[in-house]
């Protein structure tokens, strides 16, 4: 059953779903340019080849309720089959706490140039000369991650260790990610970059930090260098036979030939 909604006033930013179609479906929209609405969709209800096939799901999306709320939650009516929204709330969604950079910029003023994985873009504001990368919570049950994450990055301030952290990415006032510089021309580590790859993790160590997930597409070289990314399983408990066992797991690292680390899991519309 086709509804009144639009691509004009929905668009569908990311969408998490069950292949087996088992479990909710999640979404995150934006309304009418500016509001975001996080859906969660009973299994069933839509057909499964088109639950992230933007052009198709939305308009069979029933009326978006009018007023102020956050979270939705769309089943299909006993009587007609159809869906519809059972219930929405407007609790106040989580954010980043820990807020140590200056600069604040809201995502809905940024320009996407690329998805480079499936919650990092590299985009465009004004107020940097070149393109930056952004990462960020797709839904909020992701937040704690980007707490961890964002602590990391202020322990490294100033270290060189990983990109320059440009500062925190918001969604309706609260931080929901960061800004890190782009390292143009940087590319996944490779066996042939150990020596590098060491010199890089030595100087994370020498902080007392285990980064915690050395897969070589954690490491970025450009020019002969190597920086770390991905801190949110970071620790700094200077807990010295773990970070001698993490340096020891390196090379191993190095030479794993699949693509751990490298891809999302999430099923995403390609949309910011």
């Amino acid at each position: 059953m086709a509804t009144n909604n639009t691509a004009a006033d929905i668009q569908l930013l990311t969408v998490l779903v069950d292949s087996e179609d088992e479990d909710e479906s999640e979404y995150r929209f934006l309304i009418n340019g500016k509001d975001v609405k996080y859906v969660t969709v009973d299994p069933g209800v839509f057909p499964i080849k088109i639950r992230n096939f933007a052009p198709v799901l939305i308009p069979l999306l029933p009326p978006f309720p009018p007023g102020d709320w956050t979270e939705g939650h769309i089943s299909k009516d006993p009587s007609t089959g159809h869906p519809v929204f059972s219930r929405t709330t407007n609790d106040v969604l989580p954010g980043v706490e820990n807020i140590w950079h200056p600069t604040q910029v809201d995502h809905l003023e940024l320009k996407k140039l690329e998805r480079l994985r499936q919650n990092i873009h590299l985009v465009t504001h004004p107020l940097f000369s070149s393109p930056v990368v952004v990462k960020f919570a797709e839904f909020p049950w992701q937040i704690s991650y980007y707490e961890a994450e964002t602590i990391a990055y202020e322990w490294i301030e100033g270290s060189g260790i990983g990109p320059k952290f440009l500062g925190h990415l918001t969604e309706a006032g609260r931080v929901i990610g960061f800004i890190l510089e782009n390292i143009d021309g940087a590319r996944t580590a490779e066996l042939e970059d150990l020596e590098a790859c060491q010199a890089a993790l030595t100087r994370l160590h020498s902080l007392g930090i285990k980064h915690g997930d050395i897969n070589k597409h954690n490491f970025l070289v450009r020019d002969g260098k190597a920086v770390l990314v991905d801190f949110e399983t970071a620790r700094n408990d200077g807990d010295k036979g773990e970070l001698e066992a993490e340096y020891r797991r390196l090379e191993e690292s190095l030479r794993d030939p699949s693509y751990r680390g490298g891809v999302g899991i999430i099923e995403t519309d390609d949309c910011m």
